[in-house]
């Protein structure tokens, strides 16, 4: 049996493939749960009728929810699953963790992306009490052995991880809530309509990935042939009352005015005549005072982002960035990181997931190591991705990142432009994205000599560039600043691994300057000289005055974690400011050994966090108590900056227990 299904439509996505997964035949049979609550049962049947699930799962109408139903899509045929509690070719092996994931998420059990064949994007919407009603009533529907055909579907449609880009743009999860000031009759309508009955599906046009367009909600689309017409509140107004579209919905007719075919005639039969007629009322109820539907997608409208940068970030973090982190950046549990709720990318400052981009991670615990995309994304593209992020899946940080910001930090976190090598030590290759004519030579070599003098004010170090070069080009200044001091490095007599630390403290420092120039506001919400993170690093910002009456952060575990606040209170026990450079190095490097795990920004906060304390007791003007907490602050960053990187720690997989001897027959 052939049975063309307004489903059909949905598979024109990325064609369309089974909703539950299906495996080999078998004898095992699965017994209905003898505690199960019959009436939650029959809450669940009736359920599953007014989601109108039995059609699309049955293909034989002897074996009802068995499967088999071929769907002719333009990329080949696919097979509805076997939904009975059968144990081997149904669900009956499935938990109520693994159902509720493949009907509210589109996710089977193996962990494969359902297609949209499988209108999960409504069913998200379906409530906790009523998904547990369609369990019980799942796990009572009688086993049927019954393996349908394998989908029939072409290359590149037959590959899942395609689903991607489609969950990305245009999949929202979450659950319904009823909407303030409307009737609970209103509200219930609404559910039956958008929720379980899912009917934007067919009476929705489609754009090319086969997703609705949210503009064009309810306006009538084409279905195998036959037109759903459009059900708008407008266009019912016009033709039908309350009174004659309740008693189609009830009978599949309205006298004197039509009578259902098509694959409405399946919808009324199976589904919405098998309701109450309170519910019936309800879906009357909401369809004659449906809201305006929204211009954009429900993701993107929930996006600060404009709706051109929505187009372009999204694009590229499906083409860069979901295959490891997953639609609605969830991650791969404890391989790949999740950026949905990461402390680094909802940081009030973004210079982490800049560096992140820009210069990659390396491998560290159970994760792999991320590559940079440095070589890859330009300013603007790096700049609008790590605003995406920032803003998407329940992440609410501020889009405070700009091409100039990217531009200086690229020189720090990606170098790529060549600059001479001196004694041992060879100056790396520093600055700007791929076609960046980089640094001018003369201004380069004018700010070399000026660091070899004793020169190290970067604020006016970056004028001087400016004004000699006249660029104002965020990463050429950086790049400009790195290269002129690299032969001054060089000449040390440091050790190879010190004179690149200090150089790239240098950069750092110089693409901190210059990054916090392209924005407006505060850098950071602490008012004093305040390490930020940086990628694996830090870097000092400047504290946001000099004179005034310092405000030290409280001790309650917000500025800084309360272990290290406890540990650098510890060791700065009985201190008297001002500290010498080499006792508060001696401290930084004790608090850093000490905490292994530990942010090195997280260290020197705490560190500036309770020296402050301390220099607030000093009777002494407010100047040079700033000045006493700002030299602090700049040894103590100092030291961490320069300190060897840590080395990595990849916790190896558990080996595997060697399998038993075959005995031989």
């Amino acid at each position: 049996m052939v049975r063309v299904s307004r489903y059909t439509r949905r598979l024109a996505a990325l064609a369309a493939a089974t909703f539950l997964g299906a495996a080999t035949p078998a004898l095992a049979q699965f017994a209905p749960d003898p505690s199960a609550d019959p009436a939650l049962v029959a809450r669940g049947e009736y359920i599953a009728k007014a989601a109108d699930c039995m059609p699309c799962h049955t293909g034989d109408k002897s074996k009802p929810f068995a499967g088999g139903l071929a769907l002719n899509t333009p990329f080949g045929a696919i097979y509805s699953p076997n939904i009975t509690s059968d144990r081997t070719t149904g669900i009956g092996q499935w938990t109520y963790d693994q159902f509720v994931n493949a009907v509210r998420n589109g996710i089977r059990k193996d962990g494969a992306y359902l297609y949209p064949a499988m209108p999960f994007d409504a069913y998200t919407e379906i409530t906790d009490d009523d998904m547990k009603a369609l369990w019980a009533y799942a796990r009572a529907i009688p086993p049927i052995p019954n393996t349908p055909p394998d989908n029939q579907l072409e290359f590149p449609f037959n590959i899942r991880l395609g689903m991607l880009a489609w969950r990305e743009l245009f999949f929202d999860q979450g659950r319904f809530h009823p909407t303030a000031g409307k009737s609970a009759e209103w509200n219930r309508g609404a559910y039956l309509v958008n929720a379980l009955g899912h009917c934007g599906d067919c009476h929705t046009p489609r754009n090319l990935m086969g997703a609705t367009k949210a503009k064009a909600a309810f306006l009538g689309a084409d279905i195998d042939g036959f037109w759903a017409p459009d059900i708008d509140t407008a266009s019912l107004k016009k033709t039908w009352t309350p009174e004659t579209l309740a008693n189609f919905f009830a009978t599949g007719s309205a006298p004197g005015k039509t009578s259902v075919f098509g694959p409405m005639a399946e919808v009324i039969h199976d589904s919405v005549s098998k309701m109450t007629a309170q519910d019936r009322a309800a879906l009357v109820t909401y369809l004659f005072d449906a809201p305006p539907p929204a211009d954009k997608p429900a993701v993107q409208k929930a996006s600060p982002l404009s709706a051109d940068v929505y187009a372009r970030a999204s694009k590229l973090y499906i083409d860069n960035c979901a295959v490891c982190h997953m639609d609605k950046g969830a991650g791969r549990t404890d391989t790949i990181p999740a950026l949905a709720g990461n402390p680094a990318v909802i940081a009030a400052e973004p210079y982490n997931i800049i560096m992140a981009v820009l210069g990659g991670l390396p491998a560290g615990g159970t994760y792999g190591a991320m590559p940079s995309f440095a070589g890859r994304l330009n300013d603007q593209q790096v700049a609008d991705l790590a605003n995406y992020v920032r803003t998407s899946w329940g992440n609410a940080a501020a889009p405070n990142v700009t091409p100039s910001m990217v531009a200086a930090w690229r020189a720090a976190a990606a170098p790529d432009y060549g600059t001479q090598a001196a004694s041992a030590f060879t100056c790396p290759d520093v600055g700007g994205a791929p076609g960046s004519d980089g640094p001018d030579a003369k201004a380069v070599a004018a700010l070399s000599a000026m660091m070899a003098g004793g020169q190290r004010s970067i604020p006016m170090m970056v004028d001087t560039y400016k004004a000699a070069s006249g660029s104002s080009g965020s990463g050429t200044i950086v790049d400009a600043l790195t290269a002129a001091y690299c032969p001054v490095v060089a000449k040390s007599n440091a050790p190879d691994w010190q004179k690149t630390a200090e150089l790239r403290r240098f950069t750092l420092q110089a693409a901190m300057e210059v990054s916090r120039r392209t924005i407006s506001g505060p850098v950071d919400s602490q008012p004093i000289a305040w390490a930020l993170p940086v990628g694996p690093g830090l870097v000092l910002k400047e504290p946001a005055s000099l004179a005034d009456k310092l405000a030290c952060p409280a001790d309650d575990g917000k500025a800084v974690p309360t272990d290290l606040s406890a540990g650098a209170a510890k060791l700065l026990t009985g201190v008297k400011p001002p500290m010498q450079g080499a006792a508060i190095a001696s401290a930084a490097t004790t608090l850093y050994q000490q905490n292994p795990k530990a942010r090195p920004s997280d260290v020197a906060n705490a560190l500036i966090a309770s020296y402050c304390r301390i220099v607030t007791g000093v009777k002494t003007s407010l100047a040079e108590q700033n000045a006493l907490l700002n030299q602090f602050a700049g040894q103590a960053v100092q030291t961490l900056q320069l300190l060897p990187p840590r080395k990595t720690v990849v916790e190896a997989a558990p080996a595997a227990t060697p399998a038993a001897p075959a005995k031989k027959k």
